[in-house]
């Protein structure tokens, strides 16, 4: 079986880890990325099948990524989801209009991080 590769745009370790061997235990091909520059780059070199935005710590380069995969025919329908905080809702809508699939809250996230890289890497339905 061919791995696909989900890209993560994130600067804390925790989750890092956690998106890293979520994404492991579901025989995908995980990279974490602190730049969207870099993560732009490997993405058109091999296209992801997901990418993960951190919206808060790195909303300047989420914007970015948003940004540069709408202007790359290849990688204008890979799609995009992200977490924030809670309470950054403005960010949330922000994000949206930039292009973001869906925002989560961090704890809505990490609560559904598996069933997540599932849906957007193995095609299941989303939950009901």
């Amino acid at each position: 079986m061919v791995s696909k590769p989900v890209y993560m745009l994130v600067n804390d370790i925790f989750f890092a880890t956690k998106m890293v061997k979520s994404a492991q235990a579901q025989q995908l091909e995980p990279r974490a990325f602190d730049s969207a520059e870099r993560l732009f780059e490997a993405a058109k070199a091999k296209i992801p099948a997901l990418v993960i935005l951190d919206c808060q710590g790195l909303e300047n380069e989420a914007f970015r990524v948003l940004k540069d995969f709408k202007t790359e025919p290849a990688l204008a329908r890979v799609p995009q989801i992200g977490y924030l905080s809670h309470a950054a809702q403005d960010l949330k809508k922000e994000m949206q209009a930039a292009g973001a699939l869906h925002v989560y809250s961090k704890s809505e996230f990490s609560k559904e991080l598996d069933h997540l890289l599932a849906r957007h890497t193995h095609g299941l339905p989303p939950r009901i």
